[in-house]
């Protein structure tokens, strides 16, 4: 389990979910920054969760369906994605069990996506460099 002082600290995890066909699974965010881009689907922790409860409450109240996370896959300290802002991210690698029943006011839609394919989509934050990592089996970990 993955433990982290969360004072005065900006954080936000991120799911990496595959398909049988290897590719990952995005939402298309309904609100915030962003709005109507898509990303890799996560949130920021309540307090005193740990980042593991955190990814499987924001996939399961995003997605409706029951996120086993694996393994934290990377994480990183994301300087450029929201102007003036630094946030620690964490991924985690894990399946998704159960039928999607989207949460309409956080996300609108979901895709599973390749490499071949990110062309089509406006992915938001710097989630086209994690995606193509992830999925050609690289790593990241600037922490």
């Amino acid at each position: 389990m993955v433990e982290i002082e969360f004072s005065n600290r900006k954080i936000v995890t991120r799911a990496l979910v595959k398909d049988i066909d290897g590719r990952v699974l995005l939402g298309k965010r309904a609100r915030g920054v962003a709005t109507g881009e898509w990303a890799l689907v996560g949130g920021k922790p309540d307090s005193r969760e740990t980042l593991e409860e955190t990814i499987v409450r924001e996939v399961r109240e995003e997605l409706g369906v029951k996120f086993i996370p694996r393994r934290m896959w990377g994480s990183e300290i994301d300087k450029t994605s929201v102007t003036g802002q630094s946030w620690d991210v964490y991924y985690f690698e894990g399946e998704i069990e159960g039928a999607m029943n989207l949460n309409e006011h956080e996300i609108t839609d979901v895709a599973f996506i390749g490499i071949d394919e990110i062309e089509n989509y406006k992915i938001a934050f710097d989630h086209v460099e994690i995606i193509n990592k992830f999925l050609t089996g690289g790593k990241i970990n600037n922490k």
